[in-house]
């Protein structure tokens, strides 16, 4: 089976849930997760943990944007993708040179797909229910695999709709978004259910909650991590998003190649 790509988180945020603050420097920390094997980086200037606050325009710009540049001329050839909502950000960074837009909202706003087909960029559609600050009370579902599915086929439509092609969808069903324990355990027994729509598939579970145990931090989570991006890897996931680069290169190579 072919391995997924490893997207390495870059949170330039001071409150991002595992590590908010301690990105001193952003470049090096690019620098880091891409000597140690990383396909893709990920660029965040808000922190869309449960509770958090938004951030304006102007301070996401400032985090994100000069980054984003310097890691561009030191890396020309590494893929960049650019985590926000906003339609004015996602802009900016493609016009400078963010090759992914990694939409946290679930296609709220469906200018981001028009932007995404102008500029010839691939977009990532994850499943999400509210906001940061109300998502943790959004989750009841009739069917929780089959729901996220119709979600997916309708955000398809509406991507279409706006001129972009399937080609440039990746798919992503949003682990620890409007989703709780049981749910999520359950979405990543099923993750191969999602293949069938012929799409890439987006698996971010690094750190996340539902791998806590009692009293656990984020700090503490990364075996369990590994566990569960070794599953997915197995089952059907194309790009795995992960704060821990080399540990998850490592754990991957258990996979046979085929």
């Amino acid at each position: 089976m072919k391995k997924p790509l490893i997207m390495g988180i870059l949170n330039v945020t001071p409150d991002s849930f595992f590590d908010g603050g301690k990105t001193a420097d952003p470049f090096v920390r690019a620098s880091k997760l891409i000597e140690e094997g990383a396909d893709i980086i990920d660029i965040g200037g808000e922190s869309t943990r449960p509770g958090a606050e938004p951030v304006s325009f102007e301070d996401e710009k400032k985090r994100v944007i000069p980054v984003l540049k310097q890691i561009k001329a030191a890396y020309p050839k590494i893929t960049i993708s650019i985590d926000t909502y906003k339609p004015k950000i996602a802009k900016l960074a493609v016009e400078e040179g963010a090759d992914i837009i990694n939409d946290p909202s679930g296609l709220a706003d469906p200018v981001m797909a028009d932007i995404a087909a102008s500029s010839d960029t691939k977009l990532v559609v994850m499943h999400t229910r509210g906001t940061p600050q109300n998502m943790d009370k959004l989750t009841e579902y009739a069917d929780i695999v089959a729901d996220i599915k119709n979600f997916f086929e309708k955000k398809i439509q509406e991507c279409a709709r706006e001129g972009l092609h399937t080609d440039n969808i990746i798919l992503d069903p949003g682990f620890g978004f409007a989703k709780n324990k049981e749910q999520n355990f359950l979405l990543l027994k099923n993750i191969s259910y999602y293949k069938s729509l012929g799409l890439p598939l987006l698996i971010g579970l690094s750190r996340k909650k539902f791998l806590a145990k009692e009293g656990d931090t984020p700090a503490d989570r990364l075996e369990a991590t590994l566990s569960a991006n070794l599953y997915a890897a197995m089952n059907g996931a194309d790009i795995l998003r992960v704060h821990d680069v080399a540990e998850t290169i490592k754990i991957l190579e258990k996979i046979p190649v085929s």
